[in-house]
């Protein structure tokens, strides 16, 4: 409906449409009759809460008549990250200079003026943990991917944390790595089959460039104030539209399709 409105209006070919998700499907979502409605991964491992692939590989559809040719495929590390400094350009307004911009532009890619994602590296998380590092080396067709800490997946042999409906980050819930577990993901994309010194010659030299890279990552880490602090989890009617400042009332006037106003 959204693309129908847009070529009603004439504006498809002045706008940029991305579609995508925050995460994959929420493989534990079943009903207590044992129905699935978190939906399907296909052949990805995990799902919504973690970083297996299922977690993290998420539909990039984009549209922009006469600026991205129809029909291209991209097959590019990425991140939705990339909206920020991918918008900001288009609008011709400057990045802020005071902190470290994890996006990068997607144009140059989208429109086929560079072959490669400007990612080297993608860090993912879990919660406030660093979990997994994706390395797509210059000059090279494979990418890496080295899990520092993994979710136990429960009951045993599942796709899933189904005991407790969402994968956890910390203590008891996951398994730590030393090594890391190391993956190559362009040959191995269900995740099925970690590498070891043995399998991989250079095993070692692959994860000392991940680790070495995280490191470099964490030092670019700044605190900032505590998003989910009580203070900031509190209800404040004075700052909802259309409530009373006493927060007894919250009623709005909505404009019907006939140009009235009712209560």
């Amino acid at each position: 409906q959204i693309l129908d409105v847009l070529d009603e209006l004439k504006l498809a070919n002045n706008t940029l449409v991305y579609f995508s998700s925050d995460q994959g499907a929420h493989v534990e979502e079943v009903t207590v009759k044992g129905e699935v409605q978190g939906g399907s991964n296909g052949i990805y491992k995990g799902g919504k809460a973690n970083n297996w692939e299922g977690g993290i590989r998420v539909p990039g559809i984009v549209r922009w008549p006469g600026v991205i040719q129809a029909g291209l495929e991209i097959d590019e590390p990425t991140s939705n990250m990339d909206i920020f400094p991918t918008v900001a350009k288009l609008a011709g307004s400057p990045l802020p200079q005071d902190r470290v911009i994890d996006g990068r532009d997607l144009m140059p890619l989208l429109q086929m003026r560079t072959q490669r994602s400007e990612h080297e590296f993608l860090f993912h998380y879990c919660n406030s943990y660093l979990n997994a590092v994706r390395w797509h080396p210059p000059n090279s067709t494979s990418i890496w991917k080295a899990f520092f800490f993994t979710p136990k997946f429960s009951p045993e042999g599942a796709n899933g944390c189904f005991d407790t409906h969402v994968c956890f980050c910390y203590g008891q819930y996951v398994t730590y790595h030393d090594p890391p577990l190391l993956f190559e993901i362009s040959r191995d994309p269900r995740e099925r089959n970690p590498l070891t010194p043995t399998s991989e010659p250079r095993f070692w030299e692959i994860l000392e460039a991940m680790q070495e890279a995280a490191a470099r990552h964490a030092r670019t880490l700044q605190d900032v104030p505590n998003q989910l602090s009580l203070g900031n989890l509190m209800w404040k009617p004075w700052l909802q539209l259309c409530c009373s400042s006493l927060g007894l009332s919250c009623q709005c006037d909505r404009e019907d399709q006939d140009g009235r106003h009712s209560p």
